[in-house]
This record gives C-alpha cells, sequence and structure tokens, in this order.
C-alpha cells in the first residue's frame, strides 16, 4: 500500500472590502480605505483545519499608507461592510507622504520624482 501525505502551512491574503470616502490618517487627503485579512493556516489533504495570525490591515488609496486594523473592527467589518473605521482603530506600519518638498523653489513635487519638474533641483 502507498500513501502521500499532503499537508502544510500557508500564508493567505482576503480581500475583505473598501470604506469609501474617509479622510486619510496619514496625509489627510479624501480617498477610501483598501480592507485586507492576512492569516496563516495549517492545510491537510488541501483542507484548511486551523488558523493563526490573523491581522487585519488597512491600505489608504490616496497616499499608499499601510495601517494595521483593530481586530475587533476588523471582524466587524468582515461580518458587516457599511461598519465605519476611525482614526483611533488604526495603528501605522508604514507610512508613505505623498509629496516632497523642494527647497530651491517652496513647491509640492509627487514622492515619485526625484529631481524638481519646475526648477530642476535636486529632491
Amino acid at each position: 500500500m502507498f500513501f502521500i501525505a499532503f499537508f502544510g502551512i500557508q500564508d493567505k491574503e482576503k480581500h475583505i472590502g473598501t470604506c469609501n470616502n474617509v479622510i486619510c490618517k496619514s496625509c489627510e487627503m479624501f480617498g477610501r480605505y483598501e480592507v485586507y485579512k492576512y492569516y496563516r493556516y495549517f492545510h491537510l489533504f488541501f483542507i484548511p483545519l486551523f488558523r493563526w495570525n490573523v491581522r487585519y490591515l488597512v491600505k489608504a488609496s490616496c497616499c499608499g499608507s499601510l495601517f494595521e486594523l483593530d481586530p475587533a473592527v476588523g471582524k466587524e467589518f468582515e461580518k458587516n461592510p457599511d461598519t465605519e473605521i476611525r482614526s483611533e482603530h488604526l495603528q501605522p506600519i508604514r507610512s508613505r507622504m505623498p509629496y516632497k518638498h523642494c527647497p530651491s523653489c517652496n513647491t509640492d513635487v509627487p514622492s515619485d520624482f526625484s529631481y524638481c519638474p519646475y526648477c530642476g533641483g535636486k529632491l
């Protein structure tokens, strides 16, 4: 008799939904939040048996900042997508400012640029 066991541990990313019409905690711009659920699970014969390290992450559409969502609010958002996500529910993981400031001409330049498109100065 020949037996092959298929089991293992995998990480999973699941898009839960979006929260529209919010003011970003990082850049204070108007945009939306994309809510994701991350977890690790053990499977046997491709059937998930249990999961752990469940985290809810929120990505801002305006500046690309990444926040960790309070787990209680994340579970509630998973059940009811109309749940309000407030700034006190978010812990910053990574912030990315959408603009750099040019010291030569005092203008705000998108963060993708290395040189100012207005005066040519190095940022």
